[in-house]
């Protein structure tokens, strides 16, 4: 009997399975990317319209976008059409864009990684102006242009036979080179490798001065962001406020708090002083009292003094009354710090999301005699899903946006909430 068993059906269907649990994750993947990068484009541009600290971020949103747009047809074709790819063309178009839009963003990160060193790093040494920003940026984009490009004419379909169940099967498969290795190939796809570890290697090597100026540790499990936001000015101000203090008010040194209930007329400042013995030195909050009446006896009598000679120029104010300035810079201070984190989280997520799918490339090409059709249903699985890790890069940045930008999070809250 003539056995008319179609092996390439067989083959195909295999792990059938994988590939298409991977395509609806890919699906929803681009679903949640596309809708939160257009929400970050929209608010960085139209609602915050800054082009100081998050210059890049609108940006680095616009590549991300393109990037969804991209790589889930690509994504989508490869797991669909695998040992049949149908198009030279399609696969030689998917391959260049899919290509320039991870070299692309990799270098914006470089460029990002550069700003805040200047910035965190150098604060008295040059800063990257505007002009300086868009010169960046342009310069990446050409520079992936230029050594992504060939891979227009390396790319594309190619078609072997292969050995399954004891039968030969031919395959068509979209590769980054579609011609036989030579050793002008094998070059250029070293210098892409090299570019990429080098692009890792600078973004470490310029991140990491920054993260220990910004006063990042990690301890165990737990990661801690040292945010000593009135630490600077703490210094001064407890010293200043613990003297004008022995003018304003008398405290029992058993007393944990004092707080007149009438003051002079006029409604002058009246310091409350809290005293703990416990602690090495006084915390002192400043409350502005409005009154018209004097201080009762029964109120002195009750334990609570007040000299009525102190004059309305010894009463201390607060802290934000007599140092806008200083609450100024610290507010600054904080949200460069925050900013800062937003892009190390960013950058992280470059990483880890990147080496994954570098390593699955450098395996295929690197293994002369590799042949995916032997891997396991397990080995399948970790192939399909780590190189496509990378696309995991184009889908989280608006979460990280949102939680460390605040005023992102805010503009967030005012357009998609209804006002009560």
């Amino acid at each position: 009997m003539r056995n008319n068993t179609d092996y390439g059906e067989i083959l195909r269907d295999k792990y059938s399975g994988i590939y298409l649990s991977n395509s609806i994750c890919i699906v929803i993947g681009t679903l949640i990317g596309i809708f939160g990068n257009c929400v970050v484009i929209f608010v960085y541009l139209f609602r915050i319209k800054e082009r100081g600290e998050r210059y890049f971020i609108p940006l680095l949103a616009i590549v991300d976008l393109i990037g969804c747009f991209v790589s889930c047809p690509f994504y989508i074709m490869d797991n669909t059409f695998y040992y049949n790819y149908p198009s030279d063309i399609v696969c030689r178009i998917f391959t260049f864009l899919q290509a320039f839009v991870a070299g692309f963003s990799a270098h914006i990160l470089v460029v990002i990684c550069v700003q805040r060193y200047l910035l965190v790093c150098k604060p008295l040494g040059p800063t990257m102006t505007l002009f300086r920003k868009k010169v960046s940026f342009t310069t990446a984009l050409f520079l992936s242009l230029v050594y992504i490009t060939p891979l227009l004419a390396i790319s594309g379909i190619k078609t072997t036979d292969e050995l399954f169940l004891n039968h030969t099967v031919q395959t068509t498969l979209c590769k980054y080179y579609a011609e036989d290795t030579s050793a002008s190939i094998t070059a250029y796809f070293g210098f892409l490798g090299l570019i990429s570890v080098v692009n890792i290697i600078i973004t470490a090597a310029l991140f990491i001065p920054v993260l220990r100026r910004i006063n990042i540790s990690f301890s165990g499990k737990k990661w801690k962001n040292v945010y000593h936001i009135n630490q600077d000015s703490n210094t001064s101000s407890n010293t200043e406020s613990i003297s004008q203090s022995n003018k304003t008010c008398s405290i029992d040194s058993y007393t944990h708090n004092y707080v007149p209930n009438q003051i002079k007329p006029g409604g002058i400042g009246v310091t409350k002083c809290i005293s703990n013995p416990d602690v090495n030195y006084k915390k002192k909050e400043f409350l502005n009292i409005r009154s018209n009446k004097e201080p009762s006896p029964d109120d002195v009598e009750n334990g609570t003094s007040f000299d009525n000679t102190t004059k309305s120029d010894d009463i201390v104010p607060s802290n934000n009354e007599t140092n806008p300035e200083v609450n100024s810079k610290t507010r600054k201070v904080a949200v460069k710090r925050r900013i800062t984190i937003m892009y190390f989280v960013i950058i992280i997520t470059y990483i880890l999301s990147y080496i994954p799918s570098l390593l699955i490339l450098i395996l295929a090409y690197a293994i002369g005699d590799f042949n995916v059709i032997t891997l396991t249903a397990g080995e399948t699985f970790a192939w399909t899903y780590f190189s496509h890790f990378v696309f995991l890069n184009h889908i989280v940045n608006p979460f990280i946006y949102s939680y460390f930008d605040v005023k992102f999070r805010t503009e967030l809250k005012t357009c998609f909430m209804y006002k009560r």
